[in-house]
């Protein structure tokens, strides 16, 4: 047995997947992945088309007489690229190899320096520093830990070459190259009445030949698993394509299914069809659907029945400002008909409003209200500890005390408590919670001892709509410093408000499925909410002024203000 022999080296091809990033940024508009939820679904192979894309990580076939060092290094280096079915990186592998891996499994993403290689003989060990994962389904994981990953491979003599006989299913890629080679696509499901297209972002592999093909499979295959009770899908259960791929010409996507899809009557269809074109992008304009070869002639859906996608809140904030409520413009605040005197009379510290702007979850004094244009103020939860209350889309005041995350609880129109399971047991505190605008999801600051997490859930709804149980968290990345408060400002993207050293504060922008960015805030900044036009959140700091960013910096939009709120869109 040899000694083990530890070489470094610094990642092949990083440097021109840098510098060609910026082109194939704008040609990868494509996915593929195996997602991680839905029914398990037997599917035909997807022709063999050889990609066409010319800007692409191209990586080097194994040399005549390399060294088992080489091989190991120039598979790991291959498999950054996904043209043709992984080609290249498979002629690093035995046959049998070759035929068994499958590098869709899963991506690790790692900063790209000092990866280690030990070898034992013929076993090698190939130490990796992740800095995120993307599993089966294509779900982006950022990694919290730093401590490196141990890949193992076993090679031997084939046709008197080393090859790899025994490889870990996935690919290995660093961060610079991941971006120039994956693409992340939005996949679309509906909320339970189908008045939503809810949003399931992806990576995957960016070949182009195979995209719609990918997507379309994805989509079939059913949302990620925390999504899974919560949204659904207009195609019937078992439904897959008939025939193995998606072609696309002219814009037009031609999608044929199995028989299962003439369970759907021609509503049905349309909403098929919809959720196709939605996630399908830029990949094609219009998608027409067959079953078992029979094309559909399908009318186009009503406006009645077409689903809202990501709904825009208005550009003026709605604030309580010296004793008003209502629309700010200026210094001026337009009050809401019906509702902004009887939010006043509360004197609230906290407001979340529905779209359409008829009622309120309000935090008054330590008690959460739910207003409502046609009632008289209701208080729904005197518990005590309250945080800042939110509403849905669909009326439903969500409550809980901050020391007790488990306790989170449901009010309608009647003022009936309803208890909404959690699934976060290690929890101690809750933070700031916020609903999404589809009704669908939740995002939650929770706290554990002394580390706090920022979790998305899916919200699983009983008879008449009630909340019932929230799903296993899906946990993101946090920024810098003690958060405080979070807000959704898109479909997919949400903005966690922290303190940090002095009356500092720090903003990380995250994607649900995908990066986060961290930028500075405002002074004193105590509050963050969504907001509309070229401004996505504002900030209320501790001294009653509401911030906007702008260039580097941020400027204050007006002062005075007791509480800033929440909007789910506009009417």
């Amino acid at each position: 047995m040899s000694r083990p022999a530890r070489i470094r080296r610094a990642r092949l091809g990083r440097v021109l997947a840098a510098a060609v990033a910026a082109v194939l940024l704008g040609a990868l508009a494509a996915c593929a992945s195996i997602p991680d939820s839905g029914a398990v679904r037997q599917g035909g192979p997807i022709a063999q088309v050889n990609d066409p894309l010319s800007l692409d990580f191209n990586p080097s076939p194994p040399e005549p007489g390399a060294t088992p060092e080489r091989i190991v290094q120039g598979f790991i280096d291959a498999a950054s690229s996904p043209k043709n079915g992984f080609q290249i990186a498979r002629e690093y592998l035995t046959k049998p190899m070759s035929a068994k891996w499958n590098p869709d499994e899963s991506v690790t993403v790692d900063d790209g320096r000092n990866r280690s290689f030990d070898h034992d003989g013929n076993q090698w060990t190939v130490d990796v520093n992740p800095v995120a994962n993307v599993d089966s389904g294509g779900a982006y994981h950022p990694v919290g830990s730093t401590a490196p990953v141990s890949l193992r491979y076993e090679l031997r003599r084939e046709d008197n070459e080393w090859r790899i006989d025994v490889a870990p299913n996935g690919v290995v890629i660093d961060d610079p190259t991941f971006h120039a080679v994956y693409a992340q696509q939005t996949l679309y499901f509906y909320n339970p009445d189908f008045t939503f297209l809810v949003p399931d972002a992806r990576w995957f592999p960016a070949r182009v030949a195979s995209a719609a093909t990918r997507v379309t499979t994805a989509v079939l295959n059913g949302p990620s698993k925390w999504l899974s009770s919560a949204v659904g899908s207009a195609f019937p259960n078992g439904t897959k394509l008939a025939f193995p791929s998606v072609t696309t010409d002219g814009g037009v996507a031609k999608v044929d299914l199995s028989s299962e899809a003439g369970q759907a009557d021609t509503l049905g269809l349309q909403r098929m069809q919809v959720e196709l074109e939605s996630s399908l992008g830029t990949l094609a304009q219009t998608v027409q659907l067959s079953i078992e070869g029979n094309a559909q002639q399908i009318p186009p859906i009503s406006d009645a029945d077409r689903p809202m996608q990501d709904p825009p809140v208005d550009s003026h904030p709605i604030v309580y400002r010296a004793g008003t409520f209502g629309l700010l413009s200026g210094s001026t605040v337009t009050q809401l008909s019906g509702l902004s005197d009887k939010i006043v009379a509360l004197q609230p510290s906290a407001v979340a409003l529905t779209a359409a702007r008829d009622e309120a979850a309000v935090l008054s004094h330590g008690a959460a209200y739910l207003v409502r244009k046609p009632a008289a103020p209701l208080r729904v939860d005197a518990r005590p500890g309250l945080i800042a209350p939110a509403i849905d889309n669909n009326g439903w005041v969500w409550s809980v005390p901050g020391n007790a995350p488990a306790a989170l609880e449901v009010f309608g129109q009647d003022g009936v408590r309803h208890v909404v399971k959690t699934a976060w047991p290690s929890a101690t505190q809750i933070v700031s919670l916020a609903v999404s605008r589809d009704a669908t999801r939740l995002m939650a600051l929770l706290k554990s001892g002394s580390a706090y997490s920022l979790v998305a859930v899916g919200i699983t709804r009983g008879a008449n709509g009630v909340p019932t149980a929230l799903s296993e968290p899906l946990e993101l990345a946090l920024g810098t410093g003690a958060p405080r408060s979070v807000a959704w400002i898109g479909e997919l993207d949400v903005v966690v408000l922290s303190t940090t050293s002095g009356n500092g504060s720090s903003i990380a922008a995250q994607t649900i499925g995908g990066q986060q960015t961290i930028t500075a805030g405002p002074a004193g900044g105590v509050t963050i909410v969504g907001a509309g036009g070229l401004t996505r959140y504002l900030v209320l700091t501790s001294d009653q002024s509401l911030q906007a960013p702008t260039g580097t910096g941020w400027q204050a939009q007006t002062d005075k203000v007791s509480a800033v709120a929440v909007q789910l869109g506009q009417p």
